[in-house]
């Protein structure tokens, strides 16, 4: 493989458009290559250090970098004062010499062009995970959107930012099918960075995930009309959440749920369909209670200490229970009182 101006231009550009990096950035790559491609194919300047120019014609030069020095230790990166005045004869002990060694003919040898391959490969792969960290950084505890490229066993692989990123098993909404192609939401909780590796935790079945997206829906929420004051989940069978209204003369559960069910149908939509109780925040505990079990039917309820001994009808026991027993299990959550019914 012949290396030119005009193909290095080329190359230079294809990676600019195909990876949306800064051209100088892709210029230090490029460089990088060239000069692995260098000490392959020249391995006399293996342990050199080896400098690589490129004009912007896409012309290349390659210099070896030797320390002047008065008595040489290393002549792999060492020259000393009397043949480095031969060189330039205003060299002194302690400059840099640099030493033209470009080849007359810029051609790579197969090894060498699959070496500089490698080494294009992994810098790559390096800038896209500093420019994810960048732009990610101040994002935690919110929503991402992400498109599945495959599913593998139990591990969901998604695509966020031409970033492949991990969602793991014990984050996925439980049962739901994932995809390849389909667009999702995710809760970015946090992103650090260890040397070029980033460490990165997304979620959809937190109760913190299904809080994101009511911000994104309901815009009442940012407004501070209304609050989300907590949310309780079994995630992929029932949520329920308590909201209270900043304004006397609105209801935030109406606010939530939408004038047409539009905003709840939104939310259904994006947790595949997981069951949502929108419960409104009261003083009353027995009340409370009673809110926080229905559909349900109550007809009594009795609080000893912390404990609620709600009655109902038989018939309305496995409405109360629900399956999983979620609507009981959740109600607890939500009242902190421990729920016998009877």
């Amino acid at each position: 493989m012949k290396l030119d101006g005009k193909s290095i231009q080329a190359a230079i550009m294809q990676l600019v458009d195909d990876y949306r990096f800064d051209p100088y950035q892709v210029l230090e790559i490029v460089k990088l290559w060239i000069k692995s491609w260098f000490k392959k194919d020249f391995p006399q300047y293996k342990k050199s250090n080896i400098l690589v120019n490129i004009e912007n014609d896409g012309g290349v030069s390659i210099y070896r970098e030797l320390d002047v020095v008065e008595t040489v230790e290393d002549d792999e990166i060492q020259i000393n004062l009397k043949d480095a005045k031969k060189i330039r004869h205003d060299a002194e002990i302690g400059e840099k010499l640099y030493i033209n060694v470009t080849p007359e003919t810029l051609e790579l040898s197969r090894i060498a062009a699959q070496s500089a391959a490698q080494t294009i490969k992994q810098n790559l792969k390096n800038l896209e995970r500093e420019r994810f960290y960048e732009k990610f950084q101040n994002k935690e505890w919110e929503l991402l959107k992400a498109r599945v490229i495959r599913v593998h066993a139990d591990t969901v692989i998604l695509d966020i930012e031409w970033t492949a990123v991990v969602l793991q098993p014990e984050w996925q909404i439980p049962n739901r099918v994932y995809e390849p192609g389909e667009e999702v939401f995710v809760l970015l909780k946090q992103i650090s960075k260890w040397q070029w590796w980033i460490i990165l935790e997304i979620t959809q079945s937190s109760a913190e995930y299904i809080e994101a997206i009511l911000k994104k829906i309901v815009p009442e929420l940012e407004e501070w009309v209304v609050n989300v004051d907590k949310i309780v989940r079994i995630p992929g069978k029932r949520t329920k959440i308590v909201v209270s209204s900043n304004e006397e003369k609105v209801d935030p559960v109406w606010v939530m749920v939408g004038s047409k069910w539009d905003r709840i149908n939104t939310v259904l939509s994006l947790l595949d369909w997981e069951k949502i109780d929108f419960i409104e925040k009261i003083d009353d505990p027995v009340q409370f209670i009673k809110n926080c079990l229905r559909p349900a039917q109550i007809d009594s309820v009795e609080i000893i200490d912390k404990r609620a001994i709600v009655i109902m009808h038989e018939n309305q026991k496995a409405l109360a229970i629900w399956k999983w027993a979620s609507n009981v299990k959740l109600a607890t959550q939500l009242t902190g009182y421990q729920i016998e019914i009877k």
